[in-house]
């Protein structure tokens, strides 16, 4: 209660109300993630054309991670089943097609994102690497730098898998 007291008085009410919203809203946001999350599978998401609806909603979700804090990214991912984490690796690389297309570094970052969020907890059999080859093929073919990229995104990655990036 000190340091609430200590923020009040330091910085005002007002600055503390919006730390309190900001985290209730990642929440509403995380909430709101896994309710859509929910109703999709694996199976119907990479029957849907490309780019779908669906493709913008999880791109929209990678630019909300960005902007969170890492305790806020790992609340997220560790709030995620594992038909959810699939539903990040399927948009990973569709994302990837959409930025060979589009040729845009943006939808790159959003699926190297959504590949790392789909690979946050990596069952001992997996091969990580195989499904990372294909950002690093279209960095490539974009003309981007692949360390640059890889390395940003294990900035927001966190735990295994940022190791596996860098």
């Amino acid at each position: 209660m000190r340091l609430v007291e200590e923020l009040r008085s330091a910085a005002g009410a007002q600055f503390l109300e919006l730390m309190m919203q900001n985290g209730n809203a990642f929440h509403a946001f995380t909430e709101d993630a896994l309710a859509y999350l929910g109703q999709w599978e694996t199976l119907a998401y990479y029957r849907e054309p490309l780019p779908s609806a669906v493709d913008e909603r999880l791109a929209a979700m990678m630019t909300r991670l960005l902007a969170a804090t890492p305790a806020e990214r790992e609340q997220f991912q560790q709030a995620l089943a594992a038909a959810q984490r699939a539903l990040f690796g399927v948009f990973g690389h569709r994302a990837a097609t959409l930025a060979r297309r589009q040729e845009s570094r943006e939808w790159l970052r959003w699926g190297l994102l959504g590949t790392a969020v789909a690979n946050s907890i990596i069952p001992p059999r997996r091969n990580v690497d195989v499904a990372l080859v294909v950002f690093h093929h279209v960095a490539r073919q974009l003309g981007i730098n692949t360390v640059d990229l890889f390395d940003e995104v294990a900035d927001f990655a966190g735990g295994a898998i940022a190791e596996r990036l860098r």
